[in-house]
């Protein structure tokens, strides 16, 4: 039947059966989404599928339902005030077409988390549903099956969709799935280690292969230690080209890369720009904050006076003898001072 406005019926929606089976050796149980009694009128009454169908046909399996994952990208097909008092909801929104990104999938594992570890001592089930309870669905379930449980990619898939009834139809959710083969499986109780906590210990794994690898860290630009960083450079002081080849080239809207070492000591050595290299080791040049204190006093009085009798004696051996050459200026001003 047409229907337009909120009342509208997903397109396939009535293609799909509207609940499957357990999938074994877990607690996942996958379904299409259920539409509240005002798509009813646009519906066979042997079409229909309503919150209320959906709790009485988990028990007529002989299961309890205990969690709703909902996946949908919209509110318009049920709420949350339509379902019991004692089951769990969970709005996820995740977009269709497309691979959920890493924050919907670990927002996904640990909802499952938290409420398996909330019923260790029953056997309720996690209901999970998008708009057909397939692509979306099986994507997360088997992505949780895989990165958690250990499961092979193609026995999750398969598993799936013997459970649902239906095949995963969408090639771009069964190749991601299908790269996983492999990888490094998850610890278990994600939901039990706050998010903050994992990020820290993500940077600090990062800070750590920067200081192995300084000149192939940019994010993070750690100050080594000043006695470690001045024995290493003094050790290649005699080597022909120093080790770090990269030029000192500013970039509009780049960050400014500073040198390890140039965080150092003051007589810490350096080594140059590699389009500046002469197989020489430099010294970092002062700054204005650590220059040398100006001339003292004395100095200056002793200059000045040296300056007055060069000038004297310039005055007086160009009257007698004319034109003089500078070394003898300077021989005449030696033998006055002495």
């Amino acid at each position: 039947m047409p229907s337009r406005g909120r009342s509208r019926v997903p397109e396939r929606w009535t293609d799909y059966v509207p609940l499957g089976r357990r999938l074994p050796g877990t607690r996942f149980i996958a379904f299409k989404v259920p539409l509240r009694k005002s798509f009813n009128q646009n519906l066979h009454p042997e079409e229909r599928f309503s919150p209320c169908d959906l709790i009485e046909k988990i028990k007529e399996q002989k299961e309890e339902l205990g969690l709703i994952i909902d996946l949908t990208y919209t509110t318009r097909y049920y709420g949350p005030e339509e379902l019991p008092a004692t089951l769990r909801y969970s709005k996820i929104l995740t977009m269709g077409h497309e691979i959920p990104n890493n924050q919907t999938i670990f927002q996904f594992k640990c909802v499952v988390e938290n409420f398996l570890r909330d019923n260790k001592d029953n056997d309720k089930l996690i209901g999970v549903h998008c708009t057909h309870g397939l692509n979306r669905t099986g994507y997360l379930v088997c992505r949780y099956l895989i990165d958690v449980e250990g499961m092979e990619p193609n026995a999750a898939i398969e598993l799936f969709n013997r459970a649902r009834g239906h095949p995963i139809e969408r090639m771009n959710y069964i190749e991601d799935l299908r790269r996983r083969s492999g990888m490094k499986r998850e610890v278990k109780n994600l939901g039990s280690v706050p998010l903050k906590g994992r990020v820290g210990t993500v940077l600090n794994s990062r800070k750590q292969k920067a200081e192995h690898h300084p000149q192939r860290s940019e994010h993070f630009l750690l100050t080594p230690s000043r006695n470690s960083g001045c024995a290493k450079k003094k050790k290649k002081r005699h080597h022909g080209v120093p080790e770090q080849r990269q030029e000192l080239v500013h970039k509009p809207g780049m960050a400014e890369k500073r040198w390890p070492c140039s965080l150092g000591p003051r007589n810490c050595p350096v080594s140059l720009p590699y389009n500046m290299q002469r197989n020489e080791v430099c010294f970092l040049a002062p700054s204005p904050l650590h220059q040398q204190s100006q001339e003292t006093h004395v100095a200056r009085k002793r200059r000045r006076r040296r300056k007055k009798r060069m000038a004297e004696l310039r005055g007086t051996t160009a009257s007698t003898q004319g034109c003089v050459s500078t070394k003898e200026l300077r021989r005449g001003s030696k033998l006055s001072e002495l």
